[in-house]
């Protein structure tokens, strides 16, 4: 789906680029001690009531510095003083602002940092909290690509059951760089809803207002609430003008032809753990598939949304050494509420098709995104193999309806499986005569990413149906002489 976004006209792009603003954080003057600012990533968001008549909402609200990298060092020089907090210089460590250990809430955020309500159209407040502000979320989101690549802070502020014991700790969010003012599990409102129309509204305390000279423009915002009936948004078909989206994050430089070893080498798995099932007088064949990347080089791909967007454009990034040195516009990542998925989806990455014995293809499966991340170690003697897998500076962040920003990565010698059990993503059979027929999976169909070798992308699996309707069978022959629907083969 397109959103329509066009290339701008000078004056036009000119006066968008104030309103970016809004997403990319400003620059102050030289000499500006950092501070932060409070924003939303939608004003108006359109729910649907469920079965119960509740609903619930990811607001999307975020916080993100202002002028500078926003540091703390919350420390204690032995356990018979009181913490304090110390704000410092992100470069030179100077202490430019010290607040006393009453702001604090233990070892877990800021005290009172921020507060929200969510309001019927009456006024009527139906939730209400104060909470703590903890910088170093792991829900933290990257706002464009004038921001570091991966946060150097911590992914939290405490030192978990450890925290009465913790000495020090430094909490910060770089200049590009978001977290969420409500934090993890609680990040979703839910309440009964019996009316059309509910305000939720965000705002940093006085105190801190004032203890970090806050604007007060960017210490206060609200989202609009529209409820719908269950099933209506479903309904809805969203449509727009096509047409080539704009770059807004010129920083790392686009680029046709990436240096080589930045590029991944994108093959796949053929299929496997293959059954068939019938449902509702269908017959359905199900499949696995696991897409790796044989490198040299990481996929990295990109989706930023600007406030009030319905999509992310997509980008693919480029990293030698640890640094993006190029990027290429690849698409559009959209988000895909229910059948357990409720994250952000790349379009473009592969596609599972049913042919005949001659090779036509007659059925393509219902799978058309993903949300990629490391899940099998295919081949971890490739040049660049990320050994680990796991817990690197970069890594897949799927996201929620209220993101600004996703990230999805496939590591050298690693691979992302996909099991197409659900209709609609498994094969529909129903009709099909028994025969021969192989399952194609092709990866990056489209060619819209870059890698270094294209002509490896296909993969077919030969099989045979047999049985009646409603009793299909499916016989799948070993390849290259491994038979791996037989379980036994990967036992230890």
């Amino acid at each position: 789906m397109s959103t329509g976004r066009r290339r701008l006209p000078v004056p036009i792009a000119v006066a968008f680029a104030l309103i970016a603003t809004l997403v990319a954080a400003p620059v102050g003057a030289a000499g500006t001690t950092p501070t932060l600012r409070l924003f939303v990533s939608s004003t108006q968001i359109t729910v649907e009531r469920n079965r119960h008549g509740s609903v619930s909402v990811d607001p999307g609200a975020w916080v993100a510095p202002v002028n500078d990298d926003f540091e703390l060092w919350v420390s204690r020089p032995d356990y018979d003083t009181p913490i304090t907090i110390k704000q410092v210089d992100a470069d030179t460590k100077a202490v430019l602002r010290t607040f006393p250990a009453k702001n604090l809430e233990g070892w877990s955020g800021l005290k009172d940092f921020g507060h929200y309500e969510v309001r019927d159209a009456k006024g009527n407040v139906l939730l209400r909290e104060t909470i703590a502000f903890c910088p170093n979320s792991w829900q933290r989101q990257r706002l464009s690509d004038d921001a570091p690549l991966a946060s150097g802070y911590p992914y939290s502020c405490g030192a978990g059951f450890a925290a009465p014991f913790t000495k020090g700790s430094i909490w910060g969010l770089e200049l590009g760089w978001a977290s969420p003012i409500v934090r993890g599990y609680h990040s979703r409102f839910a309440w009964m809803a019996d009316r059309r129309n509910y305000t939720i509204r965000f705002w940093i305390d006085p105190a801190w207002v004032d203890l970090l000279s806050i604007t007060p423009d960017d210490a206060a915002t609200e989202i609009h609430v529209t409820v719908v009936d269950r099933g209506t948004l479903a309904a809805q078909e969203r449509s727009a003008p096509a047409g080539p989206t704009y770059l807004p994050y010129p920083s790392v430089p686009v680029v046709t032809v990436p240096d080589p070893g930045a590029l991944p080498d994108l093959l796949s798995t053929p299929v496997y753990a293959m059954e068939t099932y019938s449902r509702r007088g269908h017959d359905y064949l199900a499949f696995a598939a696991t897409e790796w990347n044989a490198g040299p080089g990481t996929l990295v791909v990109e989706g930023f949304r600007s406030p009030d967007e319905a999509s992310m454009d997509a980008f693919q990034y480029f990293v030698l050494d640890g640094q993006a040195v190029g990027k290429a516009p690849i698409g559009e990542l959209e988000f895909h509420a229910g059948g357990g998925h409720n994250h952000w989806h790349f379009e473009e990455f592969t596609r599972y098709s049913l042919l005949d014995a001659e090779s036509k293809e007659i059925l393509v499966s219902g799978k058309q995104s993903w949300c990629l991340v490391n899940t099998d170690a295919l081949d971890l003697t490739v040049p660049n193999a990320n050994v680990l897998g796991f817990g690197q500076d970069l890594t897949t962040s799927c996201g929620g309806p209220g993101a600004l920003w996703i990230r999805e990565i496939l590591d050298v010698g690693w691979g992302d499986t996909y099991t197409q059990f659900q209709r609609g993503q498994a094969f529909d059979i129903t009709g099909l005569p028994n025969g021969a027929y192989h399952v194609r999976v092709h990866v990056n169909p489209t060619g819209s990413m870059l890698e270094t070798d294209t002509t490896n992308n296909v993969e077919d699996r030969l099989i045979r149906l047999r049985g009646k309707p409603g009793h299909r069978r499916v016989v799948v022959p070993p390849w290259h002489g491994i038979d791996t629907e037989d379980y036994c083969a990967f036992c230890g």
